[in-house]
């Protein structure tokens, strides 16, 4: 018995079809039964074909077969709109036809098909055999063409096409003979006008009329898509401006501004619309840009039709400074196009302004000589407002690294604006009582900072409302270890906000419940406490998936990890195997990565620094993996440690003035060509904090120093975590 390897099915085994009015329509079900993958044709022939003109009655979709895996079902559409044989009206056997080259096989159905009168025809069929042409301007296009004689006699014809009667070609044919009953194929040459004003890039829709000398006609449509050609340019007016313009001897401030004009070309054959945007550009070395500059385009935007020039107003507006030495600013003006069809050349023009102060030099010597020592006081007074007096103990980046925080022994906390690659003062300075030993955000919003003082207190400030108060203050007021001199050397807030964790001098770590939904208590006591006898705590960090882990290090090298919540079961503390060290030795600082929370970086001031997965120790079975350790500068202590959020960055911050980037592999190890790390800055005091933000394209370092300052760096993206 012969298995068949194809298994088909058609739809229906009688089918309707009246051409010009209606079409039937039949799918054809097929089932690859083979061993191998197999493509399949499906054909459709009529008894009777045979000596006819070959014709187009059906449509078959799709027309192509892909291989198909074994036992995969494929579908074809076929669409009837017109009769098999020419004249044909009746009732014709139509043979279905499904052949797999692969599989050597074939299989077959036969079903009727109704042919009944459709709309009367001329004796003649015109057929387009390119309906979509496309060219550049200036270029010949040929449009193929057959026709179908249906009669049985020599039948002459005029060939047209109104629309695209100027393109059409002296040698294009215009007069046909046709022989009786066959095909006949014929090409109109026709070529696009090189003139790129009257050759627009779109599609030109055509009809070929075909016209016998009884007037029955027959038409066949198609479109021509002229392609883009060309360019669009930028060109200005003026790169070389002066403000004010033209140059005055006597002071005038209200002249702050000056104009030229840009200009926006279109040698193309495309309307499209051009957008001009400008941007401020620092020369080396320096910080021109002015605050209040600006640059004022009228329009911004322009729709440009072929050959179409277009001038756009530029206006500068740069505040002039009193005194001071000329400046010498520069702006880069770009264009783009809202499509990349054609180039854009010259996209990007770069214009010098000269910016004169208000006063010429020689009234600004006679100035300086009166007016001295009130510039001086008032420059002294605007930068001791802008820093703080005494060291830097902590800063911190927000999530975004538009602001940063920082807390001082001189008892202020000052909120910083990150404004293209520098600090800004922003908001009021919060004035304490205390000196600050740490501070962080509050991990929701950033809303809230929560703030450890030189005395043992916590104090939760709002940034919002901006109140002279704190919103709560956390204090331990009862037990062994509660003096309010006990030191906030640490803290740690989890990612949802609701738990604050303290570390103090003691050797005390403290777990406060600070939800939004918890009120303010006068005798609010801690949630847990854990006591690390004669250790001085230094710093701590929160460690696993749901942060169900403290890391708490600080005096004679001890580290320890403090599973408080895991599965929801207080543990107890257990030390992690870390070098030793005497009462002189310190793990200064402790982080971890939000994407790689097992990940735990470590420094201390021997100058070490090391990198922990703690994910193996964290049920107290394994010991914890040392990923990669180093001492850059053995003779220096590291500070404190930052770890971006992914994972990909470590910096550092020490005593010889070292701000480092270390570039990590996907493994948490020095990548091997940057084993000696990047020096960011090298600062002639002491650091104390540090903090790293990694956004698109920068990465944004932070750090507090002896000398009083918060400094910010920024650096290119490297190719870490690979």
């Amino acid at each position: 018995m012969v298995v068949s390897v194809i298994h088909s099915q058609i739809s229906a085994t009688e089918l309707t079809v009246r051409p010009g009015y209606s079409e039937a329509r039949l799918a054809v079900d097929v089932v690859n039964y083979g061993d191998r993958q197999a493509s399949f044709h499906v054909l459709l022939s009529v008894t009777g074909e045979e000596g006819q003109p070959q014709q187009r009655w059906y449509r078959l979709t799709p027309m192509t077969s892909s291989k198909v895996p074994v036992g995969t079902h494929s579908t074809y559409t076929v669409d009837i709109f017109d009769t098999p044989l020419v004249g044909f009206v009746g009732i014709a056997n139509i043979t279905i036809r499904i052949i797999s080259p692969e599989l050597q096989s074939e299989e077959r159905h036969v079903m009727r098909l109704r042919v009944e009168p459709g709309i009367d025809t001329v004796p003649f069929k015109l057929e387009v055999l390119d309906q979509t042409i496309q060219d550049y301007p200036g270029e010949t296009i040929e449009i193929p063409i057959r026709i179908h004689n249906a009669s049985r006699y020599p039948l002459p014809l005029t060939l047209s096409c109104p629309v695209l009667d100027s393109w059409l070609m002296e040698n294009s044919p215009t007069h046909l003979n046709l022989r009786p009953n066959r095909w006949h194929e014929a090409t109109l040459l026709a070529q696009i006008p090189a003139d790129l004003s009257h050759s627009h890039s779109r599609a030109y829709p055509f009809q070929i009329v075909a016209a016998d000398e009884n007037g029955n006609q027959a038409t066949a449509a198609g479109s021509v898509d002229v392609l883009p050609l060309g360019h669009f340019e930028l060109s200005v007016e003026q790169t070389a401006l002066t403000i004010p313009s033209p140059l005055q001897w006597w002071p005038n401030w209200r002249s702050n501004s000056v104009q030229t004009q840009l200009h926006l070309h279109n040698h193309s054959n495309l309307t499209d619309t051009l957008r001009v945007r400008t941007s401020w550009l620092q020369q080396r070395d320096r910080e021109d840009v002015p605050l209040d500059g600006q640059v004022t385009l009228v329009p911004d935007a322009v729709q440009l039709a072929p050959g179409q020039i277009q001038a756009v107003e530029t206006t500068i507006q740069v505040k002039r400074p009193w005194v001071g030495w000329v400046k010498r600013l520069l702006i880069e003006i770009q264009a783009s196009t809202d499509r990349a069809n054609l180039d854009l050349k010259n996209d990007t023009e770069t214009v010098q302004v000269t910016v004169v102060p208000v006063l010429p030099r020689w009234l600004q010597f006679l100035a300086l000589l009166l007016f001295g020592g009130a510039i001086a006081l008032l420059w002294y007074v605007h930068t001791y407002g802008q820093q703080h007096r005494q060291l830097v103990s902590s800063v911190q980046l927000n999530g975004l690294g538009t602001q940063v925080i920082s807390g001082s022994s001189d008892q202020t906390i000052r909120r910083w604006r990150v404004n293209r690659g520098r600090l800004r003062p922003e908001g009021k300075t919060i004035r304490l009582d205390k000196a600050v030993r740490v501070l962080e955000y509050r991990p929701v919003d950033n809303n809230q900072i929560a703030v450890g003082l030189e005395n043992g207190e916590i104090q939760l400030w709002d940034l919002l409302k901006g109140a002279n108060q704190p919103r709560r203050t956390l204090v331990n007021q009862t037990g062994q270890t509660r003096e309010l001199d006990d030191r906030v050397m640490a803290l740690a807030t989890t990612a949802d906000a609701r738990h604050l964790f303290s570390g103090y001098g003691s050797g005390l770590v403290s777990q406060w419940y600070i939800g939004q939904d918890s009120l303010p208590n006068a005798n609010e006591r801690p949630l847990r406490e854990l006591v690390i006898p004669d250790l001085a705590i230094y710093d701590m960090a929160l460690v696993g998936p749901e942060e169900e882990g403290v890391a708490i290090a600080g005096r004679y090298n001890k580290l320890f990890l403090w599973p408080w919540a895991k599965d929801g079961v207080e543990s107890k503390e257990f030390s992690i195997p870390y070098p030793p060290g005497g009462q002189d030795d310190y793990i200064t600082g402790l982080d971890t990565a939000d994407q790689t929370p097992f990940r735990l970086a470590t420094a201390d001031n021997q100058g070490r620094l090391m990198l922990w997965d703690v994910e193996s120790c964290m049920d107290q079975g394994d010991d914890c993996r040392v990923i990669d350790q180093w001492q850059p500068t053995p003779e220096s202590p590291i500070r404190d440690v930052a770890l971006s959020a992914n994972g990909c960055y470590l910096t550092s911050v020490s005593d010889d003035g070292q701000v480092t980037l270390w570039p990590l592999t996907r493994q948490g190890r020095r990548q091997t060509k940057h084993l000696d790390g990047i020096r960011i800055k090298h600062l002639k005091t002491g650091l104390n904090s540090v903090d790293i933000k990694q956004l698109d394209s920068r990465l944004l370092i932070v750090s507090g120093a002896d000398n009083k300052r918060v400094s910010l760096y920024s650096h290119r993206n490297i190719s870490a975590c690979q």
